[in-house]
């Protein structure tokens, strides 16, 4: 058995060649069968009866009226009619139209009758019956140009050329199918060197499109990602360098005379790295659980509301409609919690608003603060990490640039959407939505 194609090409190509030749097959036997040969069977039954009855009549005809008889049959019907004589040639029957017409003849005549062949000498062929007519053998003929038929010319023009043709068009679509999915494979090389891929062509057939534009969505995606990761490490290293000098110097000032004050402040910067270098581990993790369960969205709230709350978090809320949420629970309360610390450190200390509303196909969590919004060309950009809407990185005047960073990169790892909003009365709304697969969700009302 042959092997198939290694390409989808080849294989494309070899699928629809092959189903093509084998449907053309099929097609000329059905009209063999169903079109050719009755045709053919009753063209040789009709010109079976016509040769009988010349060989009847010329064999009733006198001798002056065969002479005519003779002349009218060659010109009329194109029959040569004479008495048997010299021996015949036999003939290799490679068309059904001979045994159609010998059967023919065997019924009209009731005798078994077989075709010779004789070359006149004018170097045409010519065909005899030997037919009984009247108790005598009557020897009938016809030119073979009147069986102008040449079936292998034609089947092999037929197999030929429809073979050429389907295998030209399957060429042509099997390109035009494998052409974009080609261009595909060549544009993913980049992305193995760490540089974004080429965009590809947004068009062609709607699957093959959709195809192109996921990859130029990822392309995107992993450029982003790239840009991260260098602002990652960029931030590192600047925010580990100030801290750092300052233990330097406090370490030297030390060793010359003990202060408990310095002391405490080395032991402050020394908890900020530790909290910088957990962060950033945080960012580079997959944040992803393994399995998601069904959770009680009120009470992972409450809870996530109560640990802030432990830590003097003044946090506002009420009980929305019962949701049952099928989520990966860590990874929601890290977004939360991260919400909550931004609402806490922007919010100039007024208390924090958790709500929840559920709709039919998802649930949207929001946090709000009071403090002095994000500006609208602003609100992509905090998600990046280390970015910030003051630009001096401190500290005291804001976090490390990375607890939005976190949020998107949990809710993009588990298919959640993540949103900035202005809050009406001024502040800002921290939305995540999430859907409702597989969760049993009911409204009542609020307690």
């Amino acid at each position: 058995m042959p092997a198939a194609p290694r390409t989808l090409f080849g294989r494309i190509v070899a699928v629809i060649a092959a189903v093509s030749i084998a449907f053309q097959a099929f097609t000329l036997a059905v009209v063999t069968l169903l079109a050719l040969v009755p045709l053919g069977r009753q063209a040789t039954d009709d010109f079976a009866a016509l040769m009988v009855e010349a060989a009847a009549a010329w064999q009733e005809a006198d001798a002056g009226e065969r002479e005519r008889l003779r002349q009218r049959l060659l010109a009329v019907h194109r029959l040569k009619i004479e008495p048997p004589g010299a021996p015949l040639d036999d003939f290799v029957r490679v068309l059904p139209y001979w045994h159609f017409l010998e059967a023919a003849l065997q019924a009209r005549s009731g005798e078994r009758v077989v075709l010779r062949t004789r070359i006149e000498a004018d170097g045409q062929r010519w065909y005899f019956a030997q037919l009984p007519a009247g108790g005598h053998d009557v020897r009938i003929g016809f030119a073979a140009g009147r069986v102008a038929v040449q079936p292998s010319i034609a089947l092999l023009l037929v197999l030929g050329v429809g073979a050429l043709v389907t295998v030209a068009t399957a060429a042509a679509m099997a390109r035009w199918l494998v052409g974009p999915l080609a261009r595909l494979a060549t544009a993913t090389r980049p992305i193995g060197q760490g540089r974004r891929p080429a965009p590809l062509p947004e068009s062609g057939p709607a699957e093959l499109a959709a195809l192109a534009r996921e990859f130029n969505r990822m392309g995107a995606q992993v450029e982003e990602l790239l840009a991260n990761r260098t602002t990652l490490l960029a931030g590192i290293s600047h925010d580990l360098r100030s801290p750092l000098a300052r233990i330097k110097l406090a370490l030297g000032m030390l060793s010359e005379r003990p202060d408990p004050g310095l002391l405490q402040r080395v032991l402050r910067d020394v908890d900020a790295m530790n909290e910088l270098i957990a962060r950033c581990l945080d960012v580079g993790r997959d944040f992803s659980e393994r399995d998601a369960v069904v959770v009680d969205l009120c009470d992972l709230l409450a809870e996530v509301a109560a640990e802030h709350a432990h830590a003097g978090v003044e946090i506002r809320g009420r009980r929305g409609p019962a949701c049952r949420l099928r989520v990966r629970p860590l990874a929601l309360r890290r977004i939360v919690s991260n919400l909550i610390d931004n609402a806490v450190r922007y919010g100039a200390g007024q208390p924090v608003d958790i709500d929840y509303q559920v709709s039919d196909d998802r649930v949207e969590i929001c946090v709000g603060d009071r403090g002095p919004g994000i500006p609208d060309d602003a609100r992509e950009a905090v998600f990046r990490p280390f970015h910030r809407l003051e630009a001096s990185r401190s500290s005291r005047t804001g976090g490390s640039g990375l607890g939005l960073a976190i949020v998107r990169q949990i809710a993009d790892a588990n298919g959640w959407s993540v949103e900035l909003r202005p809050r009406p009365g001024g502040g800002t709304l921290a939305c995540v939505a999430a859907p409702l697969e597989g969760a049993a969700s009911q409204q009542r009302g609020a307690r």
